[in-house]
């Protein structure tokens, strides 16, 4: 087997299927499975996959087990030599998955151990696709409001902007997780998405771990998927920002020590404080971080 293509399920039933039928039309020339991980939907998700699509090894948790726990569940069960990870509310517009194969199987990428594309809004215009690794300046730059003082300084926290506009493949600090190809030798050397991250920055630690042992993420920008996704954190509900911020914790411990967890932790404290539209839900992240 070439390549299992994983996606974990949770009530985005429509979705699900046209990203399904994307990947069915698209792939062509390359051996292949699709695992669907449903985390215990009640929209009709695992009915319509089963009606629809009978070829796709469907796991049934009984309980919603996150993102990275999901996906471990099919990777542990995959005999193939790479794993795609892909978002259900994507869809696929080429034969990206075999481009994604034949990049890792050149001798000169032996060490690359991820790589992903240039997602695509529903506008098709370029998303966030890539980032940094999550470090105490970005905290500190959004306190003090770097975006409107030095817009410049503050993007490269985040990103290398000098990359956004290449035309050949080029290293990165992480792939994002909507659409994550992965050497699966290296996933057996290293482990796979660390389970106590429930969503948010599992991809980034499993890269931070890879980065750490010599290997490469890598974005192929003449590649392109559609990525649905609109999230934007100053609109999100209280405990999207409560995962996420609990995850951002737990990448600092244990990326860079228990030490380095505390100072980001206090520093988002203040940055919930500072944050002009101060309301009960920030209110509410402050006294969730105090206990944490």
């Amino acid at each position: 087997m070439d390549v299992s293509i994983i996606l974990v399920n949770y009530n985005t039933k429509d979705m699900t299927r046209d990203c399904l039928h994307s990947v069915y039309q698209y792939t062509k020339d390359i051996d292949f499975e699709v695992f669907v991980v449903d985390n215990n939907s009640h929209d009709g998700s695992v009915e319509m996959i089963e009606e629809e699509f009978p070829q796709v090894r469907l796991i049934k948790n009984p309980d919603n087990k996150g993102f990275g726990a999901a996906n471990n569940i099919a990777i542990r069960l995959s005999e193939a030599k790479y794993i795609f990870c892909l978002n259900t509310d994507t869809l696929l517009l080429s034969n990206s998955i075999k481009a994604f194969y034949d990049f890792m199987e050149k001798e000169e990428n032996h060490n690359v151990s991820a790589c992903g594309c240039q997602l695509l809004d529903k506008n098709m215009k370029p998303q966030h696709s890539y980032a940094k690794f999550h470090t105490v300046w970005q905290i500190l730059s959004t306190i003090f409001y770097m975006h409107k003082i030095l817009p410049k300084t503050y993007r490269r926290l985040f990103v290398d902007s000098e990359l956004e506009n290449a035309t050949v493949p080029y290293v990165v600090d992480y792939v994002t997780g909507a659409d994550l190809f992965l050497r699966k030798s290296v996933i057996n050397e290293l482990g796979m998405y660390d389970e106590n991250f429930f969503m948010y920055s599992e991809e980034s630690e499993m890269q931070f771990r890879f980065k750490k042992a010599g290997y490469k993420s890598v974005i192929i920008p003449y590649l392109n998927i559609v990525h649905f996704c609109d999230f934007k954190s100053k609109n999100a509900p209280i405990a999207k920002l409560e995962m996420m911020f609990k995850s951002d914790i737990l990448y600092y411990k244990k990326c860079h020590g228990l030490l380095y967890a505390i100072i980001c932790k206090f520093l988002y404290i203040i940055k919930f404080i500072v944050t002009p539209r101060l309301s009960k839900r920030y209110l509410d992240l402050i006294v969730m971080a105090v206990h944490l």
